[in-house]
């Protein structure tokens, strides 16, 4: 881990704008898509946070959050993260989630939530299998149409992820991520022999758990098949709805060769609905 990474809160209008060129780095936005400086401010003035990554004094990763209200419970909605293409992998994304969790929990938070693409594999991997979440809700086409260089050519479907900030993320457990074992009968949607992509709706009796599966690598796959894209898209959009609707949560994710895919199963209690 680079110990030249610092890690803080941002508060000033300079520091704030820094944030813009971040995130069209980051997300290949354009100026009417990034979140405006003074609306930072705003998150900022009324008791939100805006943490920033820096190197050698120069802005590399921010994420910031605010209050939300839910069924009469307070949580912190963290509305976006990101960490400079050349920098990522490098655990800094994950140093800035850790002091966000240090500063919700400082404020009183038990939860957290936000929202990330359930196409791209590397979050999924990081949110279930280093942070530790779970998911209830999925929200159809969820900003619209988007156009920046990471969602434009699909429709921006959202799951929604639920992090319980008193209970210890797996990274920090050291637990193995990802070691999830099923049988292709056990999938609801899953690229087949011939790249076919079979899809079902779990069983009315109720199974104990299931799979998912996405591409491994989803820009590369719209680069060169967005119709296949889309078809595998509106195919993880049906059963993830039909699922949800029946009761299961999205609770891991595993990755095995070129094959990664979501583990659904019944939960025997439920927090933030």
């Amino acid at each position: 881990m680079d110990d030249r990474i610092t890690i803080r809160e941002l508060k000033t209008m300079p520091e704030l704008n820094a944030t813009v060129d971040l995130q069209k780095a980051v997300w290949g936005m354009h100026d009417v898509e990034a979140a405006s400086p003074h609306t930072l401010k705003a998150v900022v003035s009324s008791g939100g946070a805006v943490i920033g990554a820096e190197l050698d004094g120069r802005l590399v990763g921010f994420c910031f959050g605010f209050g939300a209200l839910r069924n009469d419970v307070i949580w912190l909605w963290s509305h976006m993260a990101g960490v400079h293409p050349q920098l990522q992998g490098r655990g800094i994304g994950y140093r800035l989630k850790l002091a966000q969790r240090a500063w919700a929990l400082k404020q009183g938070y038990r939860l957290m939530a936000w929202t990330f693409d359930p196409m791209q594999a590397g979050n999924a991997n990081f949110n279930f299998n280093h942070l530790g979440v779970a998911a209830r809700r999925y929200s159809v086409n969820h900003y619209g149409a988007m156009q920046d260089g990471l969602n434009a050519g699909l429709a921006s479907d959202r799951l929604v992820a639920e992090w319980q900030l008193e209970a210890l993320p797996p990274s920090e457990r050291q637990d193995e991520g990802g070691g999830h074992d099923f049988e292709q009968s056990q999938m609801l949607v899953y690229a087949a022999d011939k790249g076919v992509i079979r899809h079902r709706q779990p069983e009315p009796t109720g199974e104990a758990s299931c799979g998912i599966e996405i591409p491994r690598d989803i820009a590369d796959l719209k680069q060169r098949d967005v119709e296949r894209a889309r078809e595998w898209q509106m195919l993880v959009r049906a059963a993830m709805t039909g699922s949800l609707d029946a009761g299961y949560v999205v609770s891991g994710f595993a990755r095995q060769g070129d094959k990664c895919w979501y583990v659904l199963s019944q939960p025997e209690t439920t927090s933030m609905q």
